[in-house]
């Protein structure tokens, strides 16, 4: 088996040394291996939008370029090392940014900071008692477990689920 593949080995070798790959230099061949990286970064990219390949395809891009301008290949898989990192670290935030907007607040976020009267008292330790807001009866708890009366006006602090976390004005 061993003098096979030797012997295929051999005669691919000699094919290269005579035409090269369909006669193209070392350097294209470099810059199309490349090409062919960045294509499945990309690819790769879009099958997983979790922005890790789309860097790595950059830096393959940019590895292409010195393939074809007969860099070695020890400095082709430097400068993809190198560029990949760059724009790891100094595109990656401004990506996730675009591609993760800030959240907008819902009509129930717009209640904190606002002030309500207390409808039924709100007990202690964490025992639910009640706030209307317009014509709807919140569940209300308070913040630092102590009991609020009836009629005090609280501040709305936070909101968990379908409870208003409070506190006394």
């Amino acid at each position: 088996m061993m003098d096979v593949t030797t012997r295929v080995v051999g005669s691919i070798h000699r094919v290269y040394e005579k035409k090269g790959v369909r006669g193209m230099s070392d350097s294209a061949i470099a810059g199309l291996v490349w090409l062919g990286v960045f294509a499945f970064m990309i690819l790769s990219e879009a099958a997983t939008v979790g922005l890790t390949a789309i860097w790595f395809a950059g830096g393959a891009l940019i590895a292409s370029i010195t393939g074809f301008l007969g860099v070695n290949w020890a400095w082709q898989l430097v400068v993809f090392m190198v560029v990949s990192i760059v724009f790891m670290i100094v595109l990656r935030p401004l990506a996730k940014k675009k591609m993760n907007p800030k959240v907008t607040p819902t009509n129930a976020d717009s209640l904190i900071g606002q002030f309500y009267p207390v409808l039924t008292t709100v007990g202690p330790g964490h025992e639910a008692g009640q706030i209307r807001i317009g014509d709807v009866e919140w569940r209300a708890v308070s913040e630092d477990g102590m009991v609020i009366p009836e009629g005090t006006v609280v501040v709305i602090r936070k909101i968990e689920g379908t409870k208003l976390i409070v506190l006394p004005r």
